[in-house]
């Protein structure tokens, strides 16, 4: 089905990736979506991926909302991961022994290095860039507290919290009840009901204020048409496991591994590599303050924080999906990611501290 559903929604796109498969140390298979330039202009690879819930289709959306595609006309060799249980990679059946029982640590000790060990290997390349929405940029975090660092030569995040400071209404209401997840069944069918509830994009299109779009897409940035081909095919089932652990850490504001013993929040000051954050000014689900705590902790002397919206000079409000796969992105984000990426070419040899106000149009 899912190999279906990519072929229909590649259709009149352009060049096809190229799909190749690399296997994690705990037997999972990844699958990895390859866009090579006409004219490879760029030596250092870009390593995009998605976050949670979601697979391919949040870095390579349609039509023009596809971040993949604007990296790749413009001569970068660019790599699509999808992290275990999502789009064409392992995912869970009674036959193969896997369970929905993952959490963020098989993420970072895992599907991460894998990633990285295949990409390096079939580019030859020493290291990449890794860009990464949500989830995918916290697991950078992470991976940039790693024995596999070195193997990132900037990272850009777009709308990736650590904890400390997110906060909103709904979730607050939520969050307490977390233990009743323990009752629920370790899937959690979030693309099924998605890819069922795709016939009522245009009542969802019209729902989109209140709390409801800054946990999303912000006032204009979504039309019908877009909402219902993202959820045909952007939205994956997940494990409960996994949710649990992202509720932990909204209650007690801290990224913290199975046990307890180890917060990636308070180690953000082993954070060297260049690093660009993006934040949305609307975001309730990651609100700039919590993107600013991290520019302020991590220690990497090249850094920058870009929050984009209207009071920050910028033709539109941002929330959180929007930042990726909004109407409007390809105009207002993309040019921020390509310009970080222009500038640290080599980004070793080449330090530059940026601020908050560096990478303002």
């Amino acid at each position: 089905m899912q190999r279906l559903l990519d072929a229909w929604f590649d259709l009149g796109r352009g060049p096809r990736p190229h799909v190749s498969y690399t296997r994690t140390h705990d037997g999972w298979r990844l699958a990895l979506y390859r866009y090579t330039p006409k004219r490879r202009t760029h030596h250092t690879p870009v390593l995009l991926c998605h976050g949670m819930a979601s697979n391919r289709w949040d870095m390579d959306g349609p039509g023009r909302v596809s971040l993949a595609r604007y990296l790749v006309r413009s001569g970068y060799d660019v790599w699509v991961v999808e992290l275990r249980g999502a789009g064409r990679s392992t995912r869970p059946t009674w036959w193969n022994g896997k369970r929905y029982d993952w959490r963020f640590e098989d993420y970072v000790q895992h599907d991460g290095p894998a990633a990285l060990r295949k990409v390096l290997r079939e580019t030859g390349a020493r290291q990449v860039h890794w860009v990464g929405h949500s989830m995918g940029g916290m697991i950078a975090y992470a991976l940039l507290m790693s024995p596999v660092h070195h193997k990132i030569a900037s990272v850009v995040t777009l709308g990736s919290p650590t904890m400390s400071n997110v906060g909103h209404p709904l979730l607050d209401f939520g969050v307490p009840y977390r233990n009743l997840l323990r009752f629920a069944p370790a899937r959690l069918p979030i693309g099924t009901l998605a890819r069922f509830g795709a016939a009522f994009a245009p009542l969802l299109a019209r729902g989109l204020h209140g709390s409801i779009h800054e946990l999303g897409w912000h006032e204009g940035n979504a039309d019908v048409r877009l909402l219902r081909t993202l959820m045909l095919t952007a939205v994956d089932d997940i494990p409960a496991s996994l949710l649990r652990e992202f509720a932990r850490w909204y209650e007690t504001k801290a990224m913290s591994d199975r046990y307890a013993m180890f917060d990636f929040t308070e180690h953000l000051e082993r954070i060297t590599a260049p690093i660009l954050i993006i934040a949305g000014d609307k975001d309730g689900l990651t609100p700039p303050r919590d993107l600013e705590h991290v520019y302020e902790r991590i220690a990497s002397r090249d850094k920058a924080l870009r929050i984009i919206g209207k009071q920050y000079g910028d033709a539109r409000d941002y929330s959180h999906a929007d930042l990726i796969l909004g109407l409007h992105a390809p105009d207002d984000v993309y040019p921020v990611i390509l310009e970080w990426l222009e500038a640290h070419r080599n980004a070793k040899t080449r330090p530059q501290r940026a601020t908050v106000t560096s990478l303002r149009r």
